[in-house]
């Protein structure tokens, strides 16, 4: 991939050092800003009712992309296939979440070679930093639960200050006011007292999806959402207006994306398009921008979630891993485009589920491998949303129509719809003979795609825990082995999937990449962590 040339002089620093890839000052800054629990409830994508100024804005000057797609419907994950590159299925990921699994302890424990990419970014140079909310399944949901080589900050003061001098950054933005627990109706309340949601979307101005009745309840229910995401907005805007006061707009590559479709029913969770269809929008400062790609505009091509680690190392200029399922669509506009997307459906808290699905820019197919359940199902947590009482009652009332049932009924094998003709995908073509030929391409599609990618679901999840975790029990991290050669110190591991990571005369922890020069008297403490394992105990050794 090619960047623009900037100056003569960084040109000629270039060739005079033979560099292959840019140098460190170089380097884009990049920030990935992911908003949870949200379609796109945004003006620039075509929704005149949203309230989105700041979004659009950033729009104006970047490249949108509509057809954005998550790896599943819910939080965790959507975010380990986001922050390995690699469907949530093939590590061990994909039941919601690992760690509520009652039957027996276990976290996802992905292949040895498996990273997540800042941790690739941090062993290149980048300085990475993130917002409280981790939830990558081999981690726990907050902030100081993951692998400690991943980021050098996770907290609730992400910035880009703490770096040093001229270090290039990767940061992961999380907003949370725009989650599904903000609809809970007390949350509303104590947003709007102390003024963080205000309520400028009025229900009669909101469209109803083919798959709700329109009631009020129903209509409060979508007012909420874009009110939320109208103090999303807010945020986002406050942060980029903190990246140019810093002078730092013209060097940092922006993301904004979403975690996964809107947080109401039959949208989260699901891998309905409600559920996985989020949207994206791309910023390039003009010095970085690939020569092939515009500055602005649209771009209508599938991406899918999995395309954004091995995009973010492409713009860093770091060699995207093998492992990576997904390709570096967002960076280099010479790539093949998509045919398809895919995503997977698994357990929901203690509801069993199985599902695959592929998308085209045609059609979406389900194959449901345990059918026969409905998919509405009483959640706990999602039962305290007040429009899940109003879709029970209309239910039973006999208020909804055979398109709005759907869910809540015993669920077929196999599922078709028709994309641009039906969106809110209402109508199952799959026992359509007219659709034959489209049900045995989608099929296949999804059958080759399965060939090819390792799925856990194909195990009892009580055999993946006690893979993972043998009679339900965390595996420790052996301890890393210090060595040193000429006051260079190596670290090393027996185990080869593990990370290392060291500090120098209680200094911060850094990622071990390379040996490391010290003088005698100093002291390095290093400790190791495989991921979904608990970390190792720590080991120092004074250069002597």
């Amino acid at each position: 991939m090619k960047f623009k040339t900037k100056t003569a002089l960084s040109l000629l620093l270039s060739v005079l050092s033979g560099a292959a890839v840019a140098s460190q000052a170089e380097r884009p800054n990049i920030l990935l800003l992911v908003a949870e629990d949200m379609s796109a409830h945004v003006k620039a994508f075509g929704d005149d009712v949203a309230i989105t100024p700041n979004i659009d804005a950033l729009a104006q000057k970047s490249i949108i992309y509509p057809n954005s797609f998550t790896t599943a419907g819910v939080c965790a994950p959507s975010r380990t296939g986001l922050i390995t590159g690699v469907h949530q299925a093939a590590v061990g990921g994909q039941h919601m979440r690992t760690r509520d699994y009652k039957e027996s302890l276990y976290r996802a424990v992905p292949a040895e070679d498996i990273k997540a990419f800042p941790e690739l970014l941090r062993k290149n140079g980048y300085y990475t930093f993130v917002s409280s909310k981790l939830d990558y399944q081999f981690s726990e949901i907050q902030a100081g639960t993951g692998p400690f080589t991943i980021w050098d900050y996770e907290g609730s003061k992400p910035s880009w200050r703490g770096r040093e001098k001229d270090q290039p950054f990767f940061g992961m933005y999380h907003f949370n006011i725009s989650h599904e627990s903000a609809l809970f109706p007390k949350k509303i309340e104590q947003n709007v007292a102390e003024g963080i949601v205000k309520q400028v979307v009025q229900p009669e101005q909101v469209s109803v999806p083919a798959y709700y009745p329109d009631t009020q309840i129903v209509r409060e229910a979508i007012a909420q959402v874009y009110n939320n995401v109208s103090a999303m907005d807010r945020q986002i805007g406050a942060i980029l207006n903190r990246l140019k006061k810093d002078g730092l707009a013209d060097n940092t590559i922006v993301i904004w994306t979403t975690d996964h479709g809107d947080g109401l029913p039959r949208a989260k969770r699901e891998i309905y398009d409600s559920g996985i269809k989020v949207p994206l929008v791309l910023h390039w400062p003009e010095k970085y921008r690939p020569e092939n790609l515009p500055a602005r505009g649209i771009n209508e091509q599938l991406i899918s979630f999995v395309d954004i680690a091995p995009s973010i190392l492409t713009m860093a200029n770091i060699d995207v891993p093998s492992y990576i399922q997904g390709s570096a669509l967002l960076a280099d506009q010479s790539l093949p485009k998509r045919d398809y997307i895919f995503a997977s459906k698994d357990r929901l808290d203690e509801f069993n589920f199985y599902e695959r699905a592929v998308r085209s820019n045609k059609f979406k197919y389900i194959r449901n491998y345990l059918p026969n359940k409905p998919g509405g199902v009483k959640l706990g947590y999602r039962e305290q949303l007040p429009i899940m009482a109003e879709l029970w009652r209309t239910l039973e009332n006999g208020e909804m129509n055979k398109g709005q049932e759907f869910w809540f009924k015993p669920r077929p094998a196999e599922e078709l719809y028709d994309i641009i003709n039906d969106p809110d995908e209402v109508k199952n073509l799959a026992d359509n003979p007219k659709y034959k030929d489209a049900l045995e391409q989608m099929r296949g599609a999804l059958t080759d795609w399965q060939h090819k990618v390792k799925d856990y679901s194909k195990l009892k999840e009580f055999d993946q825990a006690n893979l993972f975790w043998p009679q339900g029990k965390e595996p420790v991290t052996p301890e890393p082995t210090i060595t040193t050669k000429d006051k260079l110190v190596v670290l090393s591991n027996s185990n080869k999937g593990a990370s290392l990571g060291y500090k120098v005369n209680n200094g911060k922890w850094k990622v071990y990449s390379k040996p490391v020069s010290l003088k005698a008297g100093d002291k390095i403490t290093a400790k190791a962590v495989r991921y979904g394992w608990k970390e190792s105990s720590a080991v120092t050794l004074t250069i002597k």
